[in-house]
């Protein structure tokens, strides 16, 4: 990982408003530009608006999940990077589902290097 500025807007969405602020200052330490949402339904409201770069989300949140979440964002905005996180067990099936949809997954506990990491990879990709 490099020590450049990454001026990549990423959404950070997890309706645990403590996780998501978090996730979002450890963002823009790092050069990014975090915007902390904190519902699935803010945040494709917000998609509507304006394209994010990278989605980073909470799977299981009440209302819309961040799976339906990621749907509609990347209807709205295809190259679009999807990544999903989740505090609850994974099944090899919803992990499956996940890549299928052509979203990536990070476990959780999220450390700040993993996420860092998960960001850094494909970097050199355009966003469209």
């Amino acid at each position: 990982m490099t020590a450049e500025s990454d001026d990549r807007t990423v959404m950070v969405i997890d309706d645990d408003r403590v996780l998501a602020d978090t996730l979002s200052d450890i963002l823009r330490k790092h050069g990014f530009k975090p915007v902390a949402l904190y519902s699935g339904e803010e945040a494709v409201e917000l998609a509507e608006r304006f394209r994010p770069d990278v989605v980073l989300s909470d799977i299981r949140m009440s209302g819309l999940n961040g799976i339906e979440a990621a749907k509609r964002i990347r209807m709205l905005h295809p190259g679009c990077r999807i990544i999903l996180f989740t505090a609850h067990t994974t099944s090899a099936a919803l992990i499956q589902l996940i890549h299928g949809l052509g979203f990536e997954f990070l476990p959780r506990p999220l450390h700040p290097e993993h996420v860092l990491a998960a960001l850094s990879r494909h970097s050199d990709a355009p966003h469209s």
